[in-house]
């Protein structure tokens, strides 16, 4: 049986590598739980709380938004302070956040509540790749990475269906009071987590707009900036999804919130496999090629949901299941590739990687909703758009590096 040292390059006493891992998946899953765990009674809020559709998308947009300015702050700050006093915070601004949002008595204040969540919930997960660069042995990161990912798939999974169960049995504000739970319940398990950067390693600086000063210092290299702007595209599409695939499956196609809970699960579901597919091809085929060919899969699948996606359900689900694998499949390869490029500063460098992909998300909900009410159409086109920008970026990026076998390899 493989011990610590097989795994952690620096070992955890009192939680050893299996409870490390299960508090990493734990917070990495707060951000996918918060936002798909209530999507199935979304349609139905604007008449709960006397509003508007647009403000109650504010609660999804506005969370994944204020996600990011959570990742681009607490990163750079654990590359200062350490990772436990970051972790920590971050999860106490979560309880804080989805408890006031269980206690919500209006939209505003369900927003604002949202932001706070989503700051937390930043924090948090900025934590979980820079510990893993920190904490696991170089050879044995990629699993790690590829295994609290097909976690992070598997909370969309399970999410909507228990939202919707929990919206049938009672209503949607009890959503949060089981978030508030799961973020206590993370809590105590972050009490046992022992400081992963040791203060010698810690970037030191008393210089203010330092935090500034360290993202551009990682942005200002091209071999890692338009290699991230291309490998996160991918989110753009997926979290347009997430935005309108309850109206697409309650509002246009009639089914109820249950039966969108299984269709969210089952597209969700196939993408499993994601994470693994590239230890699969790497015995094949370079980096670079299997990249371009998951792109050419994705600009397909946004075509296929653009003539078919209108006809039944299931298919409009096929059609989202193929983006969604390729998804699933780059996420693991491009974040391991992305972070080995710099040495140090790996909560900087983790945190560029999660903001610059939940911007992209951000993005992508906020175009599929501006394209108009028919959207599956919406989201056809911005998969579809979106992916040929990516396929065009790829090609830039290939004619730029041509005689480089991995990415990571590449020179500033």
């Amino acid at each position: 049986m493989e011990t610590q040292s097989t795994w952690l390059a620096r070992p955890q006493e009192h939680l050893g590598t299996a409870g490390l891992i299960v508090l990493l998946v734990g917070t990495s899953m707060l951000m996918p739980l918060s936002l798909d765990m209530y999507t199935p009674a979304v349609p139905h809020m604007a008449e709960h709380l006397s509003t508007t559709t647009a403000m109650v998308n504010l609660t999804l947009v506005g969370y994944n938004f204020f996600f990011a300015v959570g990742l681009l702050i607490f990163g750079p700050l654990s590359d200062r302070r350490g990772r436990r006093p970051v972790l920590l915070g971050g999860l106490a601004f979560y309880v804080a956040g989805s408890l006031a949002c269980a206690l919500a008595p209006s939209i505003e204040v369900l927003v604002v509540a949202r932001i706070v969540q989503s700051l937390g919930a930043g924090a948090a997960d900025a934590m979980t790749n820079a510990v893993v660069k920190d904490a696991f042995m170089e050879g044995k990161r990629q699993l790690a990475i590829s295994f609290i990912q097909l976690m992070f798939i598997i909370g969309p999974v399970i999410a909507p269906i228990v939202g919707a169960w929990i919206v049938i049995a009672l209503d949607w504000w009890a959503t949060f009071w089981i978030l508030t739970a799961a973020g206590v319940l993370f809590s105590f398990l972050a009490l046992a987590f022992e400081e992963s950067l040791p203060v010698s390693e810690r970037y030191v600086s008393s210089e203010k707009g330092e935090t500034a000063r360290q993202f551009a210092a990682v942005l200002r290299v091209p071999a890692f900036t338009l290699p991230l702007l291309v490998l996160t595209l991918p989110n753009f599409g997926f979290m347009a999804y997430v935005s309108v695939a309850s109206f697409i499956c309650e509002s246009y196609f009639g089914l109820s919130e249950l039966a969108y809970g299984m269709y969210y699960a089952i597209a969700t579901f196939v993408t499993v496999l994601g994470p693994f597919a590239w230890e699969f091809a790497s015995r094949h085929m370079e980096a670079r090629t299997f990249i371009t060919a998951k792109i050419g899969a994705a600009v397909a699948a946004g075509a296929a949901l653009l003539v078919f996606g209108h006809l039944a359900p299931w298919l409009f689900c096929a059609a989202f299941a193929v983006f969604a694998i390729v998804e699933a499949s780059l996420r693991p390869l491009s974040t391991n590739i992305l972070l080995s490029k710099f040495r140090d500063a790996g909560g900087t460098t983790a945190s560029a990687i999660n903001f610059t992909s939940t911007v992209q998300g951000s993005l992508g909900m906020l175009l599929v909703g501006a394209l108009g009410t028919d959207y599956v159409s919406a989201l056809g086109w911005t998969i579809l758009g979106s992916m040929i920008v990516a396929a065009l970026g790829w090609q830039a990026v290939l004619c730029r590096y041509p005689h480089t076998a991995e990415i990571r390899a590449w020179d500033e």
